[in-house]
């Protein structure tokens, strides 16, 4: 067997783990974050993973929540989702500012290349799905995925999504995801996540229907991504029903330290 027939079967494997099971998904909703108490609740169980995970160091530990400066950036959208009343799931989406977006103290570089392409970026970051709900399926993160991607696309406008991931990690972003590397993959310790090391990703969506298109077509329903996240509709997922209002008004914190000043939290410098 070929090293190139290897690949295609280990990425046939990866992708078939992909199994959207919706009837399980019945009592659950996704949505934006749109309240103070929304995202105290989102953000403390980003806080609560990361430190089980290793994410935290001692410095940061007593930090009931995870807060970074570009969560009060006007656009700054965090997702939420529940079932019924429980928070299982938040992802945070950072699109970029005059201040940069959390990822450039380490990948300023790679980010730079892209802005003076003239591409509007954003970037992925605060990911986290509660213990108790980790079933060994996806989809409690596909269906972050898929409300988290809708926005960036047909609400912001953005032309890439990028991120930093453990390097374990990666081949799931790349192979399933459509994620390709930036800065030749070069692993660096990131500082914000108690220096464990990571890889950065860029996910072009301009062309990503398109990939997950060509790269599914053979696969069934319930494990065809593109049908997944381009062409099914979910009544669990809760869109803006206005994108110009939403996108100026999702966020209540709208300047660094107000949540710090009202809260007594401090703030993640990016």
């Amino acid at each position: 067997m070929t090293e190139v027939e290897k690949k295609t079967i280990e990425q046939m494997e990866l992708q078939d783990l992909i199994k959207i099971d919706e009837l399980k998904m019945a009592q659950y909703q996704f949505k934006l974050a749109t309240s103070a108490e929304d995202y105290f609740a989102a953000l403390k169980l980003v806080q609560d993973v990361y430190l089980k995970e290793g994410y935290v160091n001692s410095d940061e530990s007593s930090c009931p929540c995870r807060i970074l400066e570009n969560h009060f950036y006007e656009k700054t959208a965090v997702f939420m989702g529940k079932k019924e009343e429980k928070l299982v799931f938040t992802v945070s989406l950072f699109p970029d500012s005059p201040n940069g977006l959390p990822m450039d103290s380490i990948y300023k570089k790679e980010l730079d290349s892209l802005r003076d392409k003239g591409r509007m970026i954003g970037e992925v970051g605060c990911l986290a799905t509660h213990p108790e709900f980790r079933d060994g399926s996806q989809n409690i993160p596909m269906h972050g995925n898929k409300i988290m991607l809708n926005y960036a696309m047909e609400y912001l406008k953005l032309d890439d999504l990028v991120i930093t991931v453990h390097p374990r990690h990666a081949v799931v972003y790349k192979e399933v995801l459509m994620f390709d590397e930036i800065g030749k993959g070069t692993i660096k310790s990131h500082p914000k996540v108690n220096g464990n090391p990571a890889v950065a990703l860029r996910l072009n969506l301009n062309e990503v229907e398109a990939k997950c298109r060509h790269s599914y077509q053979n696969n069934s329903l319930d494990t065809n991504l593109h049908h997944f996240l381009f062409v099914k509709q979910s009544r669990i997922l809760q869109f803006p029903e206005n994108n110009t209002a939403q996108v100026s008004n999702c966020n209540p914190f709208l300047y660094p330290g107000h949540m710090a000043r009202h809260t007594g939290y401090p703030v993640y410098q990016n």
